[in-house]
């Protein structure tokens, strides 16, 4: 009858399968609202995948019985290890122990995080340090989820941590996806709730009589309800009286004119891998063109940007400089958007007149459109651009400077203390000798058409512009940045343009150009007096159809049916590895804004130490688990008995060490119903614990635990002597691997001195 009762209470109080994959998805449904806040939906899967093994990860350590006090550390340490590994690779020793360079590689990745959080709004690209914080955010919420849910066994505060997350992404993110993602949301918070509430009725006296009926009445009723509450959220919202009025409060928008839009340096490379073949635009027109979306003004961090461009409200002419001289053509682009994304607008530079139904702004200083805040995203839309398209000769670069106005220069030469000096010396040496600064660039420009194109990089380390120049490989946004910064070093005004190359002809579409993701590129601009900025091509393959006045280089771009196709899979050989050690597929992660992924490094250094001190590591650590952990146990269990002075304490110890080794072993806990000499009785009438001394244990624990006063010498020798043979028993039962994981238990140490759990 005791085991039977033991078994029906054990039933009743185990939490049911509902309440714990409920709890598990709060966290992932939660994590879906970052749909709104990345342009690509792929950029969710990491966050909602960590919040799923996060889960995943506490259920296992509570089902082993850790203690919440070793939990928490545990799953930090998961995450720091997972996210040390993803954003700093192969600088870690053994992948666990952080080095210099991890540490340098972390920082990097966060100043550019920081950075990027200051200057970006939703829908944003999915930076490496972005993704990170959500991931962590994610996994710590699901934490503290399963603690709140099923450890404490809470009703309404499991929902917290994954109701932050959703808010989260609620406030920040754009107006795309909100119904879906809301949906999705309420939906498992109304599950996590039916779910709770059917375990607690299950765990009810009232209801043992009718476990079927009752529960399931209950929990019909309860989603029912609940989904009829989402529902009525969901469609009767949008319907009530000043649901589409503006805000009160309008914090979205400071008011500040020079609008904050995403870099589209940071796309280039995502573009040119994940996009090759998507369509983006198509344009009409008589001259193909490079098809310019922004001019980068600024380098910092190992990346450019377009900072404090003020935008304004245009339809129809222009304002701007032109250029005041030199060969130009009035070249007319009728451009229909399919799939671009983003805030800017192609047109061949310099854009001079606009003609649009959908609001465009524009921005004079570089001569760059972006669809207006109130349009979205730049999809699905038509507009026609009149452009002056210069077509300067040698002759005319030649006769012209490159001085600049003192707006200019303060804008256009500034080359940060981060650069190495490497880039400026590289730069002196390469144009010793040039007459004038056309003949300076197109010296730089032959340097580098001397390079390999790939898209296939190796893990950076260090400096990007230096590795560039030594490595000699790399693809457009290498080459443009590193040309601009060489051009700076020289005193010559520079900046950097992003956009597309002038695409694929259509056949039965006369002067019809597709342009896909394989068109993207950047091309470095340089500022001459009296010409405006003048586009140069230090790309290999590449060649802009303006340039063959001035220009070697003749007109090129990336087409399908290229043998060289430098997007097909490709090997990179490793610097300092010798010509024969090639590494296929290893692709840099081309998202980065920067030329390329800090650290990674895996040339020695505190990257990881000889193979003979791991070894002697891992060693060590086996050494301390096999023997320093047993010696441990053992010596506690020494010191507590020793620390017990009276027999009564004597008494206490032992049977506290009993209770331990039945719990360790066989799962056994006193229900808190019995009193010691009931579960004495009830272990000494099963037939595997027969031979064990506890009814002659149960009468003197009992009076140790009521009348210590009482207790003699012999009793608390017997106690002890029980003790011993009680757990020699469920030792000797063992395999040896079990019995050295019963000594070498971390947890045992961290239990108090003398504690016996009760059901």
């Amino acid at each position: 009858m005791s085991d039977a009762r033991n078994a029906t209470t054990a039933q009743l109080r185990r939490w049911p399968l509902l309440s714990e994959i409920a709890a598990l998805l709060l966290v992932p449904a939660a994590a879906l609202g970052f749909i709104r806040i990345f342009e690509d939906s792929a950029d969710v899967v990491p966050i909602a995948a960590a919040g799923l093994a996060s889960s995943l990860l506490a259920m296992a350590l509570r089902y082993a019985r850790v203690p919440l006090i070793v939990a928490g550390p545990i799953t930090l340490l998961v995450l720091a290890a997972g996210l040390m590994n993803w954003l700093a690779p192969e600088t870690a020793r053994l992948g666990l122990i952080p080095t210099e360079e991890t540490r340098e590689a972390l920082r990097l990745v966060l100043d550019e995080t920081l950075d990027e959080f200051q200057s970006q709004r939703a829908p944003v690209t999915g930076i490496d340090g972005f993704i990170a914080a959500a991931v962590a955010g994610a996994w710590i919420a699901a934490f503290i989820v399963d603690w709140a849910a099923l450890r404490l066994r809470l009703a309404f505060e499991p929902v917290l941590p994954a109701g932050l997350l959703f808010v989260f992404s609620s406030v920040i993110g754009s107006g795309q996806h909100r119904i879906t993602t809301t949906a999705i949301f309420g939906g498992a918070v109304v599950l996590w709730k039916v779910a709770n509430r059917l375990a607690r009725e299950r765990l009810n006296l009232w209801l043992t009589a009718d476990r079927q009926r009752g529960p399931s009445r209950i929990a019909t009723g309860a989603a029912g309800f609940g989904a009829v509450a989402v529902a009525l959220g969901l469609v009767g919202g949008p319907l009530l009286p000043g649901a589409g009025e503006s805000e009160l409060l309008d914090w979205r928008n400071n008011g500040d004119p020079t609008r904050v839009v995403i870099s589209p340096f940071v796309n280039i490379g995502s573009r040119l891998v994940n996009q090759t073949d998507v369509d983006l635009f198509k344009v009409t027109t008589s001259r193909p063109s490079y098809y310019r979306l922004a001019g980068l003004d600024t380098y910092e961090n190992g990346q450019w940007l377009a900072k404090g461009q003020e935008s304004s409200d245009e339809d129809g002419d222009l304002p701007g400089q032109r250029p005041r001289a030199g060969t130009t053509e009035l070249v007319t682009q009728e451009f229909e958007v399919q799939a671009l994304g983003g805030d800017w607008l192609p047109a061949a530079f310099a854009p001079t007149r606009i003609d649009s139904e959908t609001g465009v702004n524009w921005i004079a200083d570089t001569g760059s459109l972006i669809v207006d805040e109130s349009e979205g995203e730049a999809t699905d839309l038509e507009y026609v651009v009149d452009s002056v398209v210069p077509l300067y000769t040698t002759e005319e670069l030649r006769a012209a400077t490159t001085n600049g106005t003192p707006a200019v220069q303060r804008r256009y030469l500034d080359v940060p203390d981060e650069v190495s000096p490497v880039v400026a010396q590289r730069a002196r040496e390469l144009t010793e000798g040039a007459a004038t600064d056309y003949d300076r660039l197109i010296l730089l420009e032959k340097f580098f058409r001397g390079f390999d194109y790939s898209v296939s990089l190796s893990p950076r380390r260090g400096d990007p512009t230096e590795q560039f120049l030594n490595e000699r490989v790399g693809f457009c946004q290498q080459f443009s940045g590193t040309f601009a910064l060489m051009a700076r070093a020289l005193g010559i005004p520079s900046r950097v343009a992003v956009g597309f190359t002038w695409g694929q002809p259509l056949s039965g579409e006369p002067g019809t150009y597709q342009i896909t993701g394989r068109h993207t590129h950047a091309w470095p601009e340089v500022y001459f007096d009296e010409l405006g900025w003048v586009s140069f091509e230090p790309t290999p393959q590449r060649g802009s159809p303006a340039a063959e006045g001035y220009s070697d280089v003749e007109a090129q771009q990336d087409e399908p049916t290229q043998p060289d196709n430098p997007f097909e899979s490709t090997t990179t050989t490793i610097p300092g590895e010798g010509p024969d050690q090639t590494t296929p597929g290893n692709t840099l992660p081309l998202d980065d804004p920067a030329f390329g992924t800090p650290g990674g490094g895996t040339d020695g250094g505190d990257g990881g130490g000889p193979v003979s001190g791991r070894l002697v590591l891992v060693l060590a650590l086996s050494l301390i688990a096999a023997v320093g952990l047993p010696a441990l146990q053992r010596a506690r269990v020494a010191r507590r008995r020793n620390n017990a002075h009276s027999p009564a304490d004597r008494v206490d110890t032992a049977w506290a060490e009993i209770a331990e080794a039945l719990e360790h072993h066989h799962g056994i806990l006193r229900d808190a119903s019995e009193t010691r000499t009931d579960f004495c009785e009830r272990l000494g009438s099963q037939t595997r614990f027969s031979h064990l001394p506890f009814s002659d244990l149960a009468p003197i624990v009992t009076t140790a635990r009521y009348a210590p006063e009482v207790v003699s010498v012999e009793q608390a020798k017997t106690a002890e002597a029980a003790s011993d043979q009680v757990v020699q028993a469920f030792r000797g039962a063992k395999s040896p691997v079990a019995r050295w994981w019963h000594d070498a238990d971390p947890r045992r140490l961290l239990r108090p001195t003398v504690r016996v759990r009760v059901r």
